[in-house]
């Protein structure tokens, strides 16, 4: 029973994270200029703005293909690190310690307030330490990697498709109206 909920616990962290990762890098590269101007206001130097322009979606796509092949260890680990960057970045803004709190986030972290921010990314800190610990040389399902692997490929490769369909149906629906509906009641409507 404990092989059993500890293979759902890791398969569910593993596809959680490509779905993530992948998810915040195609926002991020399909709305460069919203990124790139986001990233000037950042309490950083305008340099670190233009090396992040293009590096730090790339990265994240990077780590998202890293979950997709079998680098799951390697990609837990480059999530770790950069959540946990991203955390410290934000938390010195919880303190105060910039005049303005710009956020240069994906769509749907850029309503969250300064505050849930810094909780979701601990959540998804400690989830990409949990993946890695679960993917570890002691972890008993990689014992017999082969036994899954067709099954893996096929899982993976369907969730990979089903974000992309999502996501040019999403964008497709935003030319089509754009703003003309809110997406979340309670929020006002720019015309």
């Amino acid at each position: 029973m404990k092989k059993k909920i500890r293979h759902i616990t890791s398969n569910s962290i593993h596809i959680f994270m490509i779905v993530f990762w992948l998810f915040v890098a195609t926002d991020k590269l399909w709305n460069l200029e919203t990124f790139h101007s986001a990233l000037l206001k950042q309490p950083f130097p305008s340099l670190w703005a233009d090396t992040l322009y293009w590096s730090l979606p790339i990265g994240e796509l990077i780590i998202g293909l890293l979950f997709i092949g079998q680098y799951r260890r390697l990609a837990y680990f480059l999530s770790a690190i950069l959540l946990f960057i991203f955390s410290i970045y934000i938390s010195l803004g919880v303190m105060g310690l910039y005049s303005k709190r710009p956020c240069g986030c994906a769509s749907v972290f850029n309503e969250l307030s300064w505050h849930w921010h810094l909780i979701v990314n601990i959540v998804l800190f400690s989830l990409s330490i949990l993946g890695w610990y679960l993917t570890g040389p002691t972890n008993p399902i990689d014992k017999n990697p082969d036994q899954h692997k067709v099954q893996s490929v096929r899982y993976k490769t369907f969730f990979v498709l089903l974000i992309i369909f999502f996501r040019i149906t999403f964008c497709r629906i935003r030319k089509i109206f754009p703003r003309k509906f809110a997406l979340f009641p309670g929020r006002p409507v720019q015309l």
